[in-house]
């Protein structure tokens, strides 16, 4: 072999040598590149189901804060209509006196003292406007209670024991107290379902 044809077959196996490495390099190129792909995709999926689950409770949270602030509006706005309809009630009320039924109705209210303290012997408390009707009612009832003139009141009367420990609360304010308590009830059983 002449050194022209080790020349050239050296240059064959060098090219043949470099043929190879860059195969193998290409090879490994997109082998690399594929892993890299299907990490990158994994990570992909992986942010988009993250971001997915934030946007998810980041709106679950929206839509509870706005239901939470309707609900309270409701409740304030409720709050203020049971507010002027009891203002209104109490102002309508304040001549309650004047009616031509108070008479009758204070009869009634002095007969719904609870049986328990019938057996008792009870003092009457009431507003000095309503002393000479009490007398009249206490007259028609057969009634010798004891009263005494200590009420401020629109109307009604309270009555207690002789030790004051149990008293019957029966004005108008007391029912009117009754009554808003009894309407906040009912509006939080409908709000809350309770």
């Amino acid at each position: 072999m002449t050194f022209e044809n080790l020349i050239e077959s050296m240059e064959v196996s060098a090219k043949k040598k470099i043929d190879e490495i860059t195969k193998k390099a290409h090879r490994e190129t997109d082998e690399i590149r594929r892993a890299a792909e299907e990490k990158a995709e994994l990570f992909k999926t992986e942010y988009l189901t993250e971001a997915q689950k934030s946007v998810e409770t980041e709106r679950n949270k929206l839509i509870y804060q706005a239901k939470a602030k309707s609900k309270m509006r409701v409740i304030k706005e409720k709050e203020q209509v049971i507010q002027s309809a009891f203002i209104e009630a109490k102002k309508r009320l304040e001549g309650f006196r004047n009616d031509r039924n108070y008479e009758e109705n204070f009869k009634k209210m002095l007969q719904e003292t609870p049986p328990a303290l019938k057996t008792e012997r009870v003092v009457l408390h009431f507003h000095k406007r309503d002393e000479s009707l009490c007398k009249q009612v206490l007259n028609e009832l057969h009634e010798n209670s004891e009263y005494v003139t200590d009420l401020t009141s629109l109307g009604g009367l309270e009555v207690s024991t002789k030790d004051g420990k149990i008293v019957v609360f029966n004005t108008i304010e007391s029912r009117l107290a009754n009554a808003e308590e009894l309407l906040r009830r009912e509006i939080f059983a409908t709000l809350y379902g309770g």
